[in-house]
């Protein structure tokens, strides 16, 4: 057993930096020396506001490392690799469970659809800590040379690569609309880029996602402070709408809009938690009825049957995908206690901010 300062939270919005305690491993698990994590905007969320599973607990689910120590010894990995930690840990045995299902990448076992299952950063500890312990079947080398600063974007990259693959499911489209750019929507303008959509529109209301936006190759913004969206979206698109909606935003609003703003028979695609009932308004169920709008929500991402953690990392080693400059700050795990209460505050103007000891 070791021990390992870590950023603790107590209970909703205390915040305490202190040592933890780390198991000893079994054949089957690592421990990972963390380099750095990023803060998802769900843990400032959770931590201030809605609440974990249990506490005392240390959040962070976006992690790259060294291992540490490795349970036993396997073809692709050893101590002293640089991997990511897939933070999702399924634990069904039953194949029923995830294992027939019709997902992204045709039919098989999908993880990220297990009903019993682990999570690294909400219901076990996670990566705002000097060690982590993993299941090794978890871990996702970093290719020689990637630079740090991009491999920390691997989970949230492929989160967003998750829904794009969704939203490639079963049908071919030039046109999307993206509503909320924080790191996830930006990631998706990303992944459209690479895979050369020419219409992609920004919906946000902060000046500096917008900047970010544009940093990806697209103009196209709809900021909602000023403009009206369902006007803007026939400026940018077309009077019949856009062929794909990514909800980022959690806003009742947007996600009105998005499924108003489809074209007959588009998708809107869910990536956002809600913190609240949401409600239909009439003009939105009556466009799903009569123009068969098709609604998906988009879970995490996988590493079977496609592995998307790898796609994203080539991706990333090929400098294909333009999202290092998302990273604005970057401030150590002691400093948790003040920095998640001015996150949850938005006394700090952000894009993605990382964690290291």
């Amino acid at each position: 057993m070791i021990k390992s300062r870590a950023a603790i939270l107590k209970s909703i919005g205390d915040w305490h930096y202190d040592e933890i305690s780390i198991p000893d491993i079994n054949s089957e698990e690592a421990i990972i020396k963390i380099i750095s994590s990023g803060i998802c905007s769900t843990d400032i969320v959770r931590s201030m506001e809605t609440g974990f599973y249990s506490y005392p607990i240390v959040p962070g689910h976006e992690m790259l490392g060294y291992i540490y120590k490795l349970g036993k010894k396997i073809p692709n990995l050893k101590e002293g690799d640089k991997v990511c930690v897939y933070p999702l840990i399924n634990k069904c045995e039953d194949d029923q469970c995830c294992g027939h299902v019709h997902g992204s990448h045709g039919f098989g076992k999908y993880a990220n659809l297990c009903s019993t299952y682990d999570f690294l950063g909400s219901r076990s500890n996670g990566g705002y800590s000097e060690y982590v312990l993993s299941p090794i079947k978890n871990l996702v080398r970093v290719p020689t040379n990637l630079d740090d600063d991009l491999s920390i974007f691997t989970e949230p990259a492929s989160v967003a690569l998750h829904a794009l693959n969704i939203a490639k499911q079963d049908r071919k489209f030039d046109s999307v609309l993206i509503l909320g750019l924080g790191p996830i929507g930006i990631s998706i303008a990303a992944w459209c880029k690479f895979n050369k959509i020419e219409n992609v529109i920004g919906v946000d209301r902060n000046l500096h996602r917008f900047d970010n936006f544009k940093k990806i190759g697209y103009s196209n913004i709809i900021d909602t402070n000023k403009q009206n969206i369902s006007e803007s979206i026939i400026k940018y698109a077309d009077k019949n709408g856009v062929e794909i909606v990514f909800e980022c935003s959690g806003s009742e609003e947007l996600f009105n809009h998005g499924i108003q703003s489809l074209k007959k028979s588009g998708k809107i695609i869910i990536l956002s938690n809600q913190l609240k009932n949401v409600q239909l308004n009439t003009k939105s169920m009556n466009k799903i009825l009569r123009e068969e709008i098709v609604i998906k929500g988009s879970w995490s991402s996988i590493l079977e049957p496609f592995n998307e953690w790898e796609f994203t990392l080539e991706t990333l080693k090929k400098g294909q995908l333009n999202i290092k400059n998302l990273i604005s700050h970057k401030f150590k795990f002691s400093d948790a206690p003040k920095l998640f209460k001015s996150l949850h505050k938005k006394e700090l103007k952000y894009s993605k901010v990382l964690l290291t000891l």
